[in-house]
């Protein structure tokens, strides 16, 4: 028995007749092998195909009951290509020599044979089978290896220790843009970029003497990911404490201007106080600009959306455009007569626009160009791997560019935070771009930035089209009112003291019977225990325990019908939004006057009586 076994080889044994049939088991048994006996080819299939290890060796008798032998070793390969076959006959011919050499039989055997013959002949066909086998599995092997190494993300270099390199992975060739003869006519160095944009993470790992297996994986999508999604975090902190410093300088502005405009309205042409109130007046209009830019940016602010074409937009707004830059910057655009609808806010696009314009003049102190274009664009997966907002689809773009002198990469990483400028003191409040962000961010779209130092800047604006199938949202027109005094009862719920002595006092003035809550829970008392009518409840949407939209849902289930006026200075509830937009919703934006409040009163109680209104 062969010393280099681990286990016993299988040797499947076929012969018709029993007693040679049990004699060579036996033999091949003592000697040390496992043989498995057959009596006819069905029976030998059958065993061939039940065990899980191959046989190394067939010993086949040529003449058997049920079919040839050569049949059989034709059918025992394509079970088990790599057995090796030792034919037995007692009717040697040259026929069927010829055969069996045909079929790449290791030996030819006739009866009768001497046990020392019979063994040695096995002995060979499995030390040959195990040498196949072990060819075989190094091939698999090789197979397995190479198809990783072909399909392997990461870029594999295989290099000797002067950096020369021997082989690459299409991956490999891919980062050093070469192809693999290329390669290999290069060394690591002369390969791998080093120019400050591409971050790598290079390994090496020793494969075999004077050869190094180099791992290379390109990190910088990732680095640009997290980037991003730092940015995106910092930027929505930012825009939660801007909103909320928003909504409590919405209402002080609310009063001071509501307060002023009584004011106006009582005092004589002729009072010297009169200018001195004008100017209160107007610094808390100004104030009231900075909270709307606030909240755009921190994505607060309630849209009025609708169908608007871009291109139109642009046109409405051409010539305030040619005079706010002024003279010396040559004005062009390019506008896509096929341009698609988008859903947004004509006012707010106008905004986005106006401070784009403003910030690309103000790039251009000695003169220049700036230019507006506009284009259907459809965004691949590859956009939305760099701009994390933007899913890929069919959306329209505006695009602003100038001649200025373009930005350093740390100015466009800073470009759009709140109150962040490199204009001198006293020269911009840096809001205008942080606008633009929350405006476009907040109808759904994104903006791309492009700039280089002495090559000027490109603002890419991105709105999502409105699909063919989709229903367009119009504002619903603001009713004119004639007159804004009436006699309903109208209850006001606001937690604000300031603004509610401020709400009661303006709409009693004008003739209507006022119910006044400092919370929701209080307002609903007053609901369920007021004998009469209630023709409104208006009410600001930020308040604490029970927010507006909470309240209007009960009051709502004790008095169907109602009519509802929310009022905010910005708004986190989702429902108010959706309703605000789709036009079933009243909606007063603080600041406001006296005058707003008590038109936007009369146009929420003229309104045909709501059927059902869903918040």
């Amino acid at each position: 028995m062969p010393s280099s076994r681990t286990e016993p080889l299988r040797v499947l044994v076929v012969d018709d007749d029993a007693h040679m049939l049990r004699s060579i088991t036996d033999i091949l048994r003592l000697r040390g092998y496992s043989p498995l006996g057959a009596a006819t080819g069905t029976h030998a299939l059958d065993i061939a195909h039940e065990i899980k290890g191959v046989p190394a060796v067939a010993l086949v008798d040529l003449h058997l009951p049920d079919m040839d032998g050569i049949e059989l070793i034709g059918r025992l390969r394509e079970i088990a290509a790599l057995t090796e076959v030792v034919i037995l006959t007692g009717n040697a011919s040259v026929d069927s020599a010829v055969r069996a050499l045909r079929e790449h039989s290791h030996d030819y055997l006739v009866k009768p044979v001497k046990p020392d013959q019979l063994i040695g002949s096995i002995e060979r066909a499995g030390e040959r089978s195990q040498r196949r086998c072990a060819e075989a599995a190094m091939r698999e092997s090789q197979d397995r290896l190479r198809l990783i190494f072909e399909h392997a993300s990461d870029a594999l270099f295989i290099a000797d220790d002067a950096g020369r390199i021997m082989d690459a992975n299409p991956a490999a060739c891919t980062l050093g843009s070469q192809s693999l003869e290329q390669m290999r006519m290069l060394t690591m160095a002369e390969v791998l970029p080093e120019n400050g944009v591409n971050v790598l993470d290079v390994r090496s790992a020793t494969f075999a003497p004077g050869v190094l297996v180099h791992t290379v994986r390109d990190l910088t999508r990732q680095r640009r990911l997290e980037d991003q999604l730092a940015q995106a975090q910092k930027m929505e902190a930012v825009g939660q404490l801007a909103g909320g410093v928003a909504h409590d300088f919405n209402n002080l502005l609310t009063v001071i201007m509501s307060y002023s405009s009584m004011l106006l309205m009582d005092i004589d042409a002729a009072n010297p106080m009169r200018g001195d109130i004008q100017e209160i007046s107007n610094a808390a209009a100004r104030a009231a600009t900075l909270t709307r830019q606030l909240l755009a940016f921190s994505r607060k602010q309630v849209l009025q959306m609708q169908a608007v074409n871009v291109n139109e937009v642009v046109t409405h707004v051409e010539k305030m455009l040619r005079r706010l830059i002024g003279e010396d910057i040559s004005l062009s655009t390019h506008l896509d007569p096929d341009l698609a609808h988008i859903n947004g806010d004509s006012g707010q696009l106008e905004q986005v626009l106006l401070n784009l314009a403003v910030n690309a003049r103000d790039a251009m102190p000695n003169g220049g160009a700036l230019t507006i274009a506009t284009g259907n664009v459809d965004l691949s997966d590859e956009h939305g791997d760099r701009h994390m907002g933007a899913a890929p689809g069919k959306y329209v773009m505006l695009a602003v560019t100038d001649t200025g002198g373009g930005m350093t990469k740390e100015v466009q990483q800073r470009l759009f935070e709140p109150f962040y400028t490199t204009k001198g003191p006293g020269k911009g409040t840096g809001l205008g771009l942080s606008t633009v962000h929350g405006i476009v961010k907040q109808s759904g779209g994104d903006v791309y930035v492009y700039s280089e130092l002495g090559h000027g800047t490109t603002f890419k604006v991105y709105f999502p089209c409105l699909s063919a199938e989709a229903e367009l949202i119009a504002t619903t027109a603001e009713h004119a009112a004639i007159t804004p005094r009436g006699t309903e009862t109208v209850l006001l719920a606001e937690d604000d003291e300031a603004l509610r002595a401020l709400g009661e006092r303006v709409l009693s003035a004008f003739g209507y019977n006022v119910l006044v809550a400092r919370t929701g829970a209080e307002a609903l008392r007053i609901v369920a225990e007021h004998k009469g009518r209630i023709d409104l409840v208006a009410t600001d949407v930020v308040m604490p325990e029970m927010n507006g939209s909470q309240l209007v849902a009960k009051v709502l289930k004790a008095r169907p019908g109602i009519r509802v006026l929310f009022m905010s200075g910005y708004t986190d509830d989702e429902v108010v939004r959706r309703g605000v937009i789709d036009g079933q919703t009243a909606f007063l934006q603080k600041p406001f006057t006296p005058d707003l409040l008590a038109q936007k009163v009369r146009q929420v109680l003229d309104l045909p009586a709501p059927a059902a209104i869903s918040v």
